[in-house]
């Protein structure tokens, strides 16, 4: 079983009905693993619409229609009509369960289906005994093919409801004497329907098994994958933040630090100074120290923005942008306090696509960042009209940029060509409500500012 539930595409994702088996189709033609993670995970809402839209069909074809012919041309048997009945009350639940499906509440909408389904195998078993071949493999069929969209929990339980089943559907064919039609409709037609089910309904059940295990095997290399980019990406962090203290102790030595050694010379000779001489010497040190103060905020700045503390994203993404040296707009509605962890990130990554786009999107470029949150992820895009770039030269900074992301469980994506433009989109998983004791979102719990906020490197300023 599944050790927790996927998150399947919306309904508003998924492709109208009458294109999901052309979906379905190309994708298993064109996928690395016939039938294994693409038809699992990426089109999870079209495979449980082509689930459904073929048990319909079976219900319909098989319960209804076959039965009706036999009593209008085999026999007249009440219980012919029985079956007719429960596999339209079946088919009703499954367009119920598709409603559902539409609406993305996946478990619901297979628990609707394998409690109709129990159900109607039992009644189905009831009427006609010397189908309980078809009826066990049938009822096996939801519950495997379920697995994907439900807790493991409740996916145990539906196994224990099903071998319970199995049980009954035996009991029922071995000991009730109830019904007669079995022993009144013509033994081929019992023969014929058994002989064509029977490898239908087990070649379907391996065929959804074999998906399943394709994909398990498919994830657990992603999974491998996966580990392998963060074990890069945690030594391409490391050595970025050793390049950035030394960057740091380069601005000291070379900027506050020559201020304020010239500052204490200046001092000293003022103190050695007739009464004539040292009051310019003290308006010069005076105005070293404005300069050393300057640097000193300019360096603190870089390191962690005063704003990104107090106002979060919604007030440090504006001050980036109204310092941007190409026109910038802006669409942050929605924005929140979030963990620190997960502003700063965002933060220093929108200010790293905007230094590529006014260095190399070329002149009369302008920018749009755009905040969206949804299904408790956050997504930030910076989009330029600029000149674009061939993504497989993506250089030094986006690569920060998706190591900063991968670090706290995001993920970066790039869209663009040469000519036409750049949209960078950095999506990070958030929590449900916003985690602000302490100092997780920059401020404490009373509101006011962090007396030692944690240190984070300044991004790194490197060309796309």
């Amino acid at each position: 079983m599944a050790n927790s539930t996927l998150r399947p595409t919306t309904a508003d994702g998924s492709v109208p009905y009458w294109r999901v088996p052309k979906v379905l189709l190309l994708a298993a033609v064109r996928s690395s693993s016939l039938l294994g993670h693409d038809l699992i995970h990426r089109f999870i809402a079209e495979r449980f619409q082509l689930f459904l839209a073929g048990y319909l069909a079976m219900y319909l074809g098989t319960g209804v229609v076959l039965p009706l012919w036999e009593y209008q041309f085999v026999l007249r048997s009440p219980w012919l009509l029985a079956i007719v009945g429960v596999c339209t009350a079946q088919s009703v639940l499954l367009g119920a369960a598709a409603r559902l499906a539409r609406r993305g509440r996946y478990q619901r909408s297979i628990t609707l289906v394998c409690i109709g389904h129990w159900v109607s195998v039992l009644l189905i078993t009831f009427v006609a005994p010397a189908l309980l071949p078809v009826m066990v493999l049938a009822a096996l069929v939801p519950v495997v093919f379920a697995q994907p969209y439900i807790r493991w929990q409740r996916g145990l339980a539906f196994a224990v409801i099903t071998a319970g089943c199995v049980l009954a559907l035996a009991a029922l064919a071995r000991f009730q004497h109830v019904s007669l039609a079995a022993g009144q409709a013509p033994r081929w037609i019992e023969t014929a329907f058994i002989v064509a089910a029977v490898p239908v309904v087990a070649f379907h059940i391996l065929v959804i098994a074999w998906n399943n295990a394709a994909a398990l095997r498919v994830s657990e290399n992603l999974v491998a994958e996966r580990a392998a980019q963060l074990e890069a990406s945690r030594a391409r962090l490391i050595s970025a933040a050793d390049d950035e203290r030394r960057r740091l102790e380069r601005d000291l030595h070379d900027g506050a630090q020559q201020h304020l050694v010239a500052l204490a010379v200046l001092i000293q000779l003022a103190r050695s100074a007739g009464a004539d001489r040292y009051q310019p010497l003290l308006t010069e040190a005076s105005g070293l120290v404005e300069t050393a103060i300057a640097e000193i905020r300019r360096l603190a700045q870089g390191i962690y923005p005063p704003l990104l503390v107090s106002g979060g994203l919604a007030q440090a993404l504006p001050a980036v942008a109204a310092h941007a040296p190409i026109p910038t707009q802006l669409n942050l509605q929605g924005l929140r306090r979030y963990p620190a962890s997960i502003e700063t990130a965002l933060y220093f990554c929108c200010s790293e696509a905007l230094q590529n786009a006014a260095k190399h999107g070329g002149p009369g470029t302008t920018v749009t960042i755009t905040a969206h949150t949804e299904d408790r992820k956050l997504a930030l895009t910076v989009s330029d009209t600029g000149r674009g770039f061939d993504p497989a030269t993506i250089g030094t900074g986006l690569t920060n940029m998706t190591d900063r992301l991968s670090a706290i469980g995001g993920h970066l994506a790039i869209d663009t060509a040469p000519g036409c433009g750049t949209r960078v989109t950095a999506v990070i998983p958030t929590p449900t409500q916003p985690d602000c004791s302490d100092q997780s979102c920059g401020v404490d719990a009373g509101g006011s500012k962090d007396n030692d906020p944690p240190p984070h490197r300044a991004e790194a300023k490197n060309r796309v």
